[in-house]
């Protein structure tokens, strides 16, 4: 019986890593804007720029799955969008309120 209890413990322990290391910063990003597309993704942190998160376009009605592959850093994190044909738009963000989806828009976002 101890042996059981003991084996179900150490397995619970080999297990907390893989939990720890699971990203709460995992989303999908949405296009809803009308005849544009989204060119880049960045976030602010430390004083810059990220690099570009996603690699291409997001074009009108598409998404795309991102992930930060961290739970570490800020909750509120600036980030911006880069319109195809268009420019940039700043945005800040509460991430640690449980983002699964950002919605942009023609103007601003949405998400939940």
């Amino acid at each position: 019986m101890i042996k059981s209890i003991f084996a179900i413990a150490l397995a619970g322990l080999v297990a907390l890593p893989s939990l720890a290391m699971a990203s709460d910063y995992a989303f999908k990003l949405h296009n809803r804007a009308e005849g544009y597309s989204i060119a880049g993704f960045y976030t602010y942190q430390n004083g810059r720029w990220s690099r570009n998160w996603i690699g291409g376009s997001i074009n009108p009605g598409q998404s795309a799955s991102l992930d930060w592959n961290s739970n570490d850093g800020d909750c509120v994190v600036p980030f911006r969008v880069k319109w195809r044909d268009y420019g940039a738009d700043d945005f800040k963000l509460d991430w640690c309120k449980g983002v699964s989806n950002v919605y942009m828009k023609d103007k601003g976002f949405t998400y939940d």
